[in-house]
């Protein structure tokens, strides 16, 4: 009978195979005797009664070839395709049906078909052998070129190292987090490409100089003293924007996708499938291996030895099917809820740029009639923006490389306020928050002093979420459950083919199952990439881990930045209207300002 896992068209060739044997066996049956009574009726018709017709001498001959045909036989799987079967009792082949030999002497054990035979072995056509040997061997020697060579490749994308000065320069201070333990390569530093990357998003944050007198400048600052309009790598990555490497890319637009740009990106250096192309590629060369292993079964086992193997794959075939629904279930419900933390955190680092915006725009009212007013104002800007920094510099390790000093170098720290930050009970973050408060306290008065306190409660708060969804975690035991759960299915799918029917020999034997191959190497890669994208949310600023599918608070860091900027240094307008505005700020009753009020 079929196995459960088989397919339905072989389940029900499986239920008929009965009666298409019994049918076979009537028509060998009726085939056979045909040549035995066919010259007793041509020396019926014969005239004389003794004569020999040409009928009778053709039928003749042909039975003697049949006999001599069968004589020559000597291995049972050689009698295919022939009316002959095989008496195993005594070794030979022998014309006969489904019944038995049509001689004489008894067969005890006959095999009337040529599936029925101990081995599915022929070698009387050695030609034909070594087309089954090549017939046989190129899937495997396929895969495993495919494996070698992607194994190689991303090898090579790992292997690419710079020399110490470069690491050097890095490290930014003597206690900062080493590059070789943040960096996903095994054998060493990181690689060019990183190194680049990496670089980009340090001087994003800490690259420009900061000075109070470009401050001071305000709108009129030069080009040369501003702040980079954008950075190298947005708040979050798309399609859209890999796809297309170098143009400008129209958000509010549907961007253009093909296939193969689409592919491309997939197989960029540590996406979830580029990173399970190697386990998924060495799968496929262990599915085609053990198909291998089977159609020699097959061909050379006996037919008990044999069919113990197929009990095993057939076994594992039960097994994997309803793991592969439980597996299924447990990675929809976990990566739903992966994806769902992660898209929560990319909405509340919004949240922190626009309050920290709101406290930008509310402090700006502050009069800048003096110097010392606008000395606040930069300690204010100064402020926030280390403040969104310290709020993600614990997760995210291109700023964990960024110590004190770099900020000191840059402008957004100094020297006297490096120790108050070092000295912090839980981390710079708590400090920095309290600096703003004070500031607060110090800076506004009435109705803005409580928009600002409210602004600043929010902005914390935020701040706050931000940190514990990151925090966030599943429970130990079912992570480590579905982990082991999806390594031990992904393990046994290559020698479980669920859609061949064992019980046909001759099936597995000749069979290309190159579809087979395909479909374990295709389930194994979706499985083993889900298991990388779920690694790769759990840290979702980690630019080493994951370059494509981290966030970058950088970019929210500068654009928060050049908001503070306009809110804090932006003159009043020198309009007109303005001007009479100004002029009657002394005359409540004046028809300027009732003008402006009816405005």
């Amino acid at each position: 009978p079929s196995h459960p896992g088989g397919s339905p068209a072989a389940r029900r060739v499986s239920i008929a195979s009965p009666w298409c044997r019994r049918c076979m066996a009537l028509q060998a049956n009726a085939f056979v005797w045909a040549l035995y009574l066919m010259p007793a009726a041509a020396l019926r018709e014969s005239p004389h009664g003794l004569s020999m017709s040409p009928q009778r001498l053709a039928v003749i001959a042909n039975i003697e070839r049949v006999h001599r045909q069968c004589a020559s036989i000597t291995q049972c799987y050689c009698t295919q395709g022939t009316p002959c079967g095989w008496c195993r009792s005594y070794k030979k082949a022998m014309v006969g049906t489904a019944d038995g030999p049509l001689d004489a002497e008894q067969c005890p054990d006959w095999i009337a078909w040529a599936e029925d035979c101990p081995t599915l072995l022929c070698q009387e056509g050695q030609r034909s052998d070594l087309r089954w040997y090549l017939h046989f061997g190129w899937l495997p020697a396929v895969c495993f070129t495919l494996f070698l060579t992607t194994y190689l490749w991303r090898g090579s994308l790992c292997d690419r190292h710079l020399p110490t000065s470069e690491l050097e320069w890095l490290t930014l201070e003597e206690d900062s987090a080493m590059l070789s333990q943040n960096t996903a390569c095994s054998s060493g530093g990181p690689s060019k490409e990183e190194v680049a990357y990496l670089r980009k998003q340090i001087l994003d944050a800490v690259g420009t100089r900061r000075t109070y007198a470009a401050f001071r400048k305000g709108l009129e600052c030069p080009p040369a003293e501003r702040l980079p309009e954008v950075t190298s790598k947005p708040y979050e990555l798309n399609l859209s924007i890999l796809s297309a490497p170098g143009k400008g890319i129209d958000t509010s637009r549907v961007g253009p996708y093909s296939f193969r740009a689409t592919v491309r990106v997939a197989l960029q250096w540590r996406t979830a499938l580029g990173s399970a192309l190697v386990a998924s590629t060495g799968l496929m060369f262990a599915s085609a291996t053990y198909l291998a292993v089977l159609r020699c079964a097959a061909r050379w086992w006996p037919k008990e030895d044999y069919f113990w193997l197929a009990t095993v794959t057939m076994d594992l075939a039960a097994v994997a099917w309803p793991l592969q629904k439980a597996v299924g279930m447990l990675l929809s419900f976990y990566a739903l809820d992966r994806v769902a933390r992660y898209w929560r955190i990319m909405m509340e680092g919004f949240l922190v740029q626009g309050r920290s915006a709101d406290l930008g725009l509310i402090c700006g009212n502050l009069p800048r009639d003096s110097e010392h007013a606008w000395q606040e104002c930069y300690r204010l800007y100064r402020y926030v923006t280390l403040n969104i920094l310290f709020v993600y510099r614990a997760y995210t390790p291109v700023l964990k490389l960024v110590g004190f000093g770099p900020l000191v170098k840059c402008g957004l720290l100094e020297p006297e306020e490096v120790p108050a930050l070092k000295a912090a009970h839980v981390e710079p973050l708590s400090i920095t928050e309290s600096w703003i408060a004070q500031w607060i306290s110090e800076n506004m008065r009435d109705e803005a002093r409580q928009q600002a306190f409210q602004a600043l409660r929010e902005l914390r708060a935020s701040s706050a979420a931000v940190q514990g969804l990151v925090e966030q975690r599943a429970p130990v035991s079912f992570e480590s459950l579905l982990y082991v759960v999806v390594y031990f299915l992904v393990s046994i799918i290559p020698f479980a083919p669920s859609e061949l029917d064992y019980t046909y020999r001759r099936q597995v034997m000749e069979g290309l199952h190159l579809a087979t191959v395909l479909g374990d190497g295709i389930i194994c890669a979706f499985y083993i990439a889900l298991l990388h994208m779920l690694r790769h949310l759990q840290s979702p600023f980690d630019d080493f881990g994951s370059p494509n599918d981290a966030l970058s608070p950088v970019a929210i860091m500068n654009n928060v930045e050049r908001k503070l900027r306009d809110y804090l240094s932006a003159p009043p307008p020198k309009s007109p209207f303005a001007v009479a505005v100004q002029e009657a700020a002394g005359a409540p009753d004046s028809p300027a300002r009732a003008g402006s009020k009816t405005g």
